[in-house]
């Protein structure tokens, strides 16, 4: 059995998470929204470079590596592209911190982007200098490995 001050406590407690939970769905639709006006005007620059956005999202593709090799694995590829960094995951999206000391492969191009978001946030370390990208890897049209 609790005391009224103890169910008043928990009424405040439950309230407070609600409102927090509100403002978090709001954050990340105006981030969403952000997001696809900046994919809009970089989408010419992209074009003219030769690289193409890969689900609306306006992000880098990397497409050459350092060696000639078709590599079997995404990490793989993540791996020689950034031969000093720390690799971890899976997938064709690169969450690129600072210097590239670690890449973190996703599946999932909005994974990917909001691991860039929480970097950019919280920073990747001591000496952060907020520069984190997201890169989209594309091997070619003659990778024919497990992870395409």
């Amino acid at each position: 059995m609790t005391s009224h001050v103890e169910q008043a406590v928990a009424e405040r407690i439950a309230a407070a998470r609600r409102k927090a939970e509100e403002k978090k769905r709001i954050r990340e639709e105006l981030a969403a929204a952000r997001t696809a006006g900046l994919a809009r005007r970089n989408a010419r620059r992209l074009r003219n470079q030769g690289q193409t956005p890969k689900e609306g999202f306006g992000v880098r593709v990397y497409r050459k590596h350092r060696c000639e090799a078709v590599h079997s694995s995404w990490s793989e590829f993540a791996a020689c592209v950034w031969p000093a960094a720390e690799v971890a995951g899976d997938g064709p999206y690169a969450a690129v911190s600072c210097a590239a000391r670690t890449v973190t492969l996703y599946g999932v191009l909005a994974v990917a982007l909001a691991r860039k978001r929480a970097h950019d946030r919280d920073g990747c370390g001591p000496d952060c200098a907020r520069r984190h990208q997201v890169i989209a890897l594309d091997p070619g049209p003659e990778r024919t490995g497990a992870a395409a």
